[in-house]
C-alpha cells in the first residue's frame, strides 16, 4: 500500500511517470517530478466547476494557487456524486483521491475521488503551508541527488524521466513560493525558505581558497541553491556594507 502524497495542481500538470503495477488490479503508482511516489493523493481548493460527463459520469475541477486539478468520478461512488451534484460551485474542498492516467488525448492524470468535503479557508492555507513544506524537502533530495548521485530508485527515476536540472528544479521551487504567497498565516504555519544571506555566507566559507572565491564560481554555486544573479549581487553587496566580506580583489569575495 502506498502512502498518501501531497502535491500542488502545477507539479502535477507536468506528472506523467507511471510505475508498473505489480499486480493487474493494483492502483496505478505515479512519480511525481519533486520525487512524490504514490496512489493516492491529498488535494485541496476552490471546486470551481461541475459537469455530466459521457456515460453515468461526473467531471469537476478544483483549482489551488498553482493551476486545477481534474477529477472524474461515476455512479460507483455514491457520496461524492452527491456531493458534486448538491454544491453550487465555488466552495474549499478538501479531496482524498485515486491518482490516474488518463488515456484520452494527452497523458495527464486524473483524480478519481474517493472522499470529498467542504472546508473554510484556514483549512485551504494549512494545505498550501504543508504541501509547501513537503515539496520544497523532496526538491531539496532532488538537488542533492541531481548533483551527486544517489542509490534511491524513484528519485533516480524522477530525475532521469523529468530531465531534472538546475533550471527545472529551480522553476518548481518558484512554483511553492508563488502558492505560499496566496495563504495566510495559520498556527504554527510559517515555513523558513532558504535565506540567501546564510546561503551565501555558507558558500563563501565553503569554497574560498586563499583569496576568496570569484564571483563567477558563486553564481552557479548559488543557482544550484534557487539563488537568482540578482539576489547574489544584491546580497553580496549588502555582506560588504556589513563587514561580513571583502573583496580582496576585483570580481572576488572573502569572509572577514
Amino acid at each position: 500500500m502506498t502512502a498518501l502524497v501531497r502535491a500542488f495542481a502545477g507539479e502535477l500538470s507536468l506528472t506523467n511517470l507511471q510505475q508498473l503495477a505489480e499486480q493487474k488490479q493494483s492502483p496505478q503508482v505515479i512519480i511525481t517530478p519533486s520525487g512524490a511516489c504514490g496512489s493516492c493523493l491529498l488535494l485541496v481548493g476552490a471546486l470551481t466547476r461541475v459537469e455530466k460527463a459521457p456515460g453515468e459520469f461526473l467531471q469537476a475541477w478544483v483549482a489551488d494557487p498553482t493551476g486545477t486539478f481534474t477529477l472524474f468520478t461515476g455512479k460507483q461512488d455514491e457520496d461524492v456524486v452527491a456531493f458534486l451534484e448538491h454544491t453550487n460551485p465555488p466552495v474549499f474542498v478538501s479531496v482524498t483521491g485515486e491518482m490516474q492516467v488518463s488515456r484520452i488525448g494527452k497523458k495527464v492524470i486524473v483524480i478519481r475521488p474517493l472522499t470529498i468535503q467542504a472546508i473554510d479557508r484556514m483549512t485551504r492555507d494549512t494545505w498550501i503551508i504543508r504541501t509547501a513544506e513537503q515539496t520544497l524537502k523532496r526538491l531539496e533530495i532532488i538537488e542533492e541527488a541531481a548533483r551527486n548521485g544517489t542509490e534511491d530508485r524513484v528519485i533516480r527515476q524522477a530525475i532521469n524521466h523529468y530531465h531534472l536540472g538546475t533550471r527545472q528544479i529551480r522553476s518548481l521551487v518558484e512554483m511553492v513560493e508563488e502558492a505560499l504567497l496566496k495563504a495566510d498565516r495559520v498556527p504554527g504555519g510559517a515555513i523558513k525558505l532558504p535565506d540567501p544571506r546564510e546561503v551565501l555566507l555558507k558558500l563563501i566559507k565553503t569554497h574560498s581558497g586563499p583569496r576568496g572565491i570569484n564571483m563567477s564560481e558563486l553564481l552557479p554555486l548559488a543557482a544550484e541553491k534557487g539563488i537568482r544573479e540578482e539576489q547574489v549581487i544584491h546580497t553580496v553587496r549588502l555582506l560588504v556594507e556589513e563587514d561580513e566580506c571583502y573583496q580582496p580583489a576585483a570580481g572576488a569575495i572573502k569572509l572577514l
